[in-house]
């Protein structure tokens, strides 16, 4: 089964033999392509091919068989936020970057709606908007509008694309000749 998520499609995958998640995720919930986690969090693809090389996170996740869980696409969605909105080197916190990934994958992607991600020099923590208040320069990233703009793309019954035309416009065959 394929729900629309801006111009691609995310897959549904099942218990099915044929239809086989990637091993580290369980096999009901949606998985993303690296197309559609890169199209989701808005990045190029030449920035994409950088920071795969420079995010351990990412340069695990190699090839077309990448696939992203919903929480792994809000933390891409966070790192990019830090990145081109406040102009923040993505080598320069390369290992907080992992630190990111692996704390929003152990929360359920609804429960980061009300969480605030900061970034210090030393960590990365996910904060409720009720304690808010670093002590030092951070870097603090609201999770809500990320979490929101994930639901309306993966669960919106609107396709944006209407299927591109077949180049051969289907021919009857048949009769004796052949």
């Amino acid at each position: 089964m394929t729900r629309a998520l801006g111009s691609a499609s995310v897959v549904l995958y099942n218990k099915n033999p044929c239809c086989r998640p990637q091993e580290n995720m369980p096999a009901n919930i949606i998985q993303y392509t690296g197309d559609q986690a890169r199209n989701f969090a808005g990045i190029s693809p030449e920035a994409w091919r950088h920071w795969r090389k420079v995010v351990p996170r990412l340069a695990a996740k190699s090839g077309k068989k990448a696939r992203f869980s919903a929480d792994e696409l809000i933390a891409l969605a966070v790192l990019t936020a830090a990145v081109s909105t406040l102009n923040v080197g993505i080598s320069h916190f390369a290992n907080r970057w992992d630190e990111l990934f692996d704390l929003c994958t152990q929360q359920r992607p609804s429960s980061l709606r009300s969480v605030f991600v900061i970034v210090t020099a030393e960590k990365v923590e996910l904060v409720d908007a009720d304690r808010l208040g670093p002590e030092q320069p951070a870097i603090v990233i609201p999770c809500k509008p990320i979490v929101e703009r994930l639901w309306a793309a993966a669960f919106s019954d609107v396709v944006e694309q209407a299927q591109v035309p077949l180049p051969f416009p289907p021919q009857a065959v048949g009769g004796t000749l052949r």
